[in-house]
């Protein structure tokens, strides 16, 4: 039984030692990141000053013509803030 712990334990150190010997980042891995936080920070800022309108027509009688209403979207009517 003691041997068989003293055998993942040594694999394990094997594990540790191979991440320990790398440091620093890669030129690729910081690049992605910092790509990633520009386009996280534009895609907010687009979120934040888009604000879209549309013309709805209301039809409240068959008689009557049609009332156009204008709505805005608001950035708090997006379902992934639901």
């Amino acid at each position: 039984m003691e041997s068989q712990s003293k055998a993942v334990l040594g694999v394990m150190e094997g594990v540790e030692s191979k991440g320990a010997s790398q440091k620093g980042v890669s030129k690729s891995d910081l690049l992605l990141r910092v790509l990633a936080l520009v386009l996280t920070l534009t895609a907010a800022i687009v979120l934040g000053v888009d604000k879209q309108t549309t013309t709805v027509p209301v039809k409240l009688v068959d008689t009557l013509p049609a009332v156009n209403i204008t709505v805005v979207a608001k950035w708090s009517y997006l379902s992934a803030f639901v």
